[in-house]
């Protein structure tokens, strides 16, 4: 493992935590402006939680404009259309409230109300004329009501463009909240197999970055940690989604992993599973988990510390064995952690049919080479093609 002794950290978001976080929101968003645009969950449409939420900010004397048309992997075009209304409504600021797709989408709105569009164009793309962002967004405050991406605290915004059958994603110090208020308590609702499936993308954050090439002291303590509250309370939250703890401590491993994640990227298991998003428009999370046990048998020959320091996270009872032993046990050790909070952790499961393999490699390899380039093993495209046969 190669762990940088020079780096830079970047966290400027201002984070609420902890159960009832939420009641904060009427007195950030009135540092922020007196005119709010919205962006909430399609499922909180009409629920307790929004008309509260709306009756405290008109109550501290705010008017707001909602915006419920956002899907999982949230759509270029349809950001592009909420921008056109967050200006012509002359909007102060952003607010979003659901999971990462509804954060990424508010993101990509605020740039879009300032800087104009369409948003797609300032997506990162190889090959591609990418667009400058001349000005800051709209201020944004992001609500996350599940523990999964991290978008709260992160750079980034993931994008869609259906037309095009391609995920892509906005990179720029511009992404981040200005507040994130990350109260446990909004997420008892969610089921477990989206509690799942978001827990596994918080793991991959915090295990990309700990075994890829950018590391450093710093963020290793956020992604160990990050990795044990997973290892212990996901499949608590999964088999009793109403257990706070768990909630709260998912919580916790969900925004240090996105603090890992912001700061030194993630790795193939991400470039092939928003490959796989654009293609069938998959559930993130275990898309990206579909390539994970694969990922870390074709990286075990150069990465045998830190995956043995993994194994040991999830099997203490490894402890005493040799180090390459230890990393050898991981892939059927990641394997069993899959099947305790019901997730399959193949990509059989996910629609892909074999002859879509080299479609789903150039999109990798197009939109997300970033991510391929912090594998430690350096991955060409044949590395990347045996790695998606090998996750049938």
């Amino acid at each position: 493992m190669s762990t940088q002794t020079n780096y830079q950290i970047t966290l400027p978001t201002r984070v609420h935590f902890g159960p009832g976080s939420i009641a904060a929101l009427p007195q950030e968003a009135a540092k922020l402006g007196r005119r709010l645009f919205l962006l909430i969950d399609p499922f909180l449409k009409g629920t307790p939680l929004e008309g509260r939420i709306v009756g405290e900010l008109a109550a501290a004397g705010m008017k707001t404009r909602l915006w419920h048309d956002i899907v999982p992997n949230p759509r270029a075009a349809t950001c592009d259309a909420a921008a056109a209304e967050a200006r012509l409504w002359q909007a102060d600021a952003i607010i979003a409230i659901g999971g990462g797709s509804t954060i990424d989408a508010a993101k990509a709105v605020s740039l879009a109300t300032t800087n104009g569009g369409p948003v797609w164009d300032f997506t990162s793309r190889t090959n591609a004329e990418i667009g400058q962002l001349e000005k800051r967004g709209l201020p944004l405050i992001a609500v996350p009501t599940n523990a999964g991406t991290g978008a709260e605290i992160t750079p980034f915004a993931v994008l869609s463009n259906p037309e095009l059958k391609l995920k892509a994603t906005i990179i720029h110090p511009y992404c981040y909240p200005d507040v994130a208020l990350i109260d446990p308590g909004l997420h008892l609702s969610k089921p477990p197999r989206l509690t799942a499936s978001t827990g596994i993308d918080t793991f991959l954050h915090a295990f990309e970055g700990y075994i890829g090439t950018r590391p450093n002291a710093w963020t290793d303590l956020f992604s160990i940690r990050a990795m044990e509250l997973v290892a212990t309370y996901l499949p608590i939250a999964c088999a009793d989604p109403s257990n706070i703890e768990a909630r709260t401590r998912m919580a916790e491993a969900c925004y240090m992993a996105g603090v890992t994640l912001g700061n030194v990227g993630v790795g193939i298991p991400h470039a092939l599973g928003q490959a796989l998003g654009a293609l069938k428009d998959t559930p993130h999370g275990e898309s990206c988990a579909a390539f994970l046990v694969s990922t870390v048998r074709w990286t075990l020959p150069e990465a045998n510390a830190p995956l043995a320091r993994v194994a040991t996270i999830f099997r203490p009872d490894l402890v005493n064995l040799a180090e390459t032993e230890r990393a050898n046990t991981l892939p059927e050790v990641l394997q069993a952690f899959f099947a305790s909070i019901g997730l399959s952790g193949r990509l059989g499961a996910l629609g892909l049919p074999r002859s879509d393999t080299e479609t789903l490699v150039a999109i990798a390899m197009t939109n997300y080479g970033q991510d391929v380039a912090c594998s430690l093993r350096p991955a060409g495209r044949d590395d990347l093609r045996s790695i998606v046969l090998a996750s049938f």
